[in-house]
């Protein structure tokens, strides 16, 4: 019994030591804070609902791009988003009309889970991010999400880094999602990802 409460002590030790070498010490956890990912699940997997989950997604991109664009930082841009949940509303079940069907559209505004995601030059690590998901229909198909402010969703992201510090985010913090350096900030993700498993689990 000692022996394995020592094994264990000592398996937590090379572990915190290790994660010493790669915890974030540039605040790369503060991205969770910073951004706000947009969530679009279609009615269905048919081609037809597929199809119609991009047009909803060109149409809250556009609106949100007006309502956010002219935002200094997450908070504001959050607060923009939350006073025009309703118009936002709208403006997907519109899409939806305008398309032929015929479903109905609901937002909800919170935290999610998301998994790793690349998205063209740069990488965010999984994690619980503010979230605006349209849910259309039935909700049951295929999703398709990216960030919605900073807006990096779309080629209108063009000069990403200046798009991103202008939100707010560090020198490092976009560094650590634009530079590649063999996989390092992945385990450091990882690292932390694990760490506040254990510290945050009941």
């Amino acid at each position: 019994m000692k022996f394995r409460a020592l094994l264990i002590f000592t398996v937590f030790v090379l572990l915190i030591s290790a994660a010493g070498a790669v915890l974030p010490v540039n605040g790369e956890v503060g991205l969770y804070d910073k951004m706000i990912r947009l969530h679009v699940i279609a009615n269905s997997d048919g081609e037809e609902d597929q199809a119609l989950k991009l047009k909803v997604r060109d149409a809250a991109l556009e609106y949100a791009a007006s309502l956010t664009g002219d935002c200094a930082d997450i908070a504001e841009a959050k607060k923009m988003i939350e006073e025009h949940k309703d118009e936002l509303t709208e403006v997907c079940r519109a899409a939806v009309i305008e398309n032929g069907f015929d479903y109905n559209v609901e937002i909800k505004l919170g935290y999610e889970k998301y998994p790793e995601k690349t998205y063209g030059e740069f990488t965010l690590p999984s994690g619980d991010y503010y979230s605006v998901r349209v849910l259309i229909g039935e909700a049951e198909g295929h999703n398709w999400w990216c960030v919605l402010f900073p807006p990096l969703c779309v080629g209108a992201a063009t000069g990403e880094r200046a798009v991103m510090a202008s939100a707010g985010l560090t020198k490092d913090e976009v560094d650590i999602m634009t530079e590649n350096d063999g996989g390092g900030y992945v385990i450091k993700f990882k690292i932390v990802e694990f760490l506040r498993g254990i510290f945050t689990s009941k």
